[in-house]
């Protein structure tokens, strides 16, 4: 016999708190780019009120020219790329996040659930770059979104600290 016999899904009466924990996961992971953002942007702004050298730092308006201008003025050939040698890594290690940045920031976001209960988060992002449209996915099961978190965190902590010690050495 092949009748159809509806099994009950285990996530049904879960779901709401699934969804909950799929959102706050989202929320930690923004405010984790919040957080380093405003730590460059405080950076930006400690370099570009340091006599003579700080007179050409860049305070652009958009986030990702911020992460550019504080790696331009602690580059190489930038003003302080001796004071900033030691946040130059960090600060290459938080800016490879930000492709994730734009898609928890502007995608769209389901949430799925598998046969266990874990759920699954599949974000969209529709953008246009160079005039064209780009469109791009990003699936993480629970334990793959909580481990890039954790990743995000150590990372922002890095950047955070050594902005830290650039600007306390500034200070002098």
């Amino acid at each position: 016999m092949n009748a159809h016999t509806p099994l009950p899904l285990p996530a049904h009466e879960i779901w709401p708190d699934l969804w909950q924990s799929a959102s706050a996961w989202r929320g930690r992971m923004i405010e984790e780019f919040a957080r380093a953002e405003a730590a460059v942007t405080e950076a930006l702004i400690q370099l570009s009120n340091v006599p003579t050298k700080g007179k050409n730092i860049n305070l652009p308006h958009l986030v990702g020219q911020r992460f550019a201008a504080l790696a331009k003025a602690i580059g190489t050939d930038g003003p302080f790329a001796v004071e900033g040698k030691a946040l130059a890594k960090a600060l290459d290690e938080f800016i490879a996040f930000e492709a994730l940045r734009a898609t928890l920031c502007h995608g769209t976001q389901t949430v799925t659930v598998d046969h266990k209960g874990r759920w699954h988060v599949t974000l969209r992002l529709q953008a246009l770059r160079n005039g064209k449209v780009v469109r791009e996915t990003l699936v993480l099961d629970e334990n793959e979104a909580i481990e890039r978190c954790k990743m995000i965190h150590a990372a922002r902590q890095r950047l955070e600290s050594k902005i830290s010690l650039l600007i306390k050495a500034l200070a002098g």
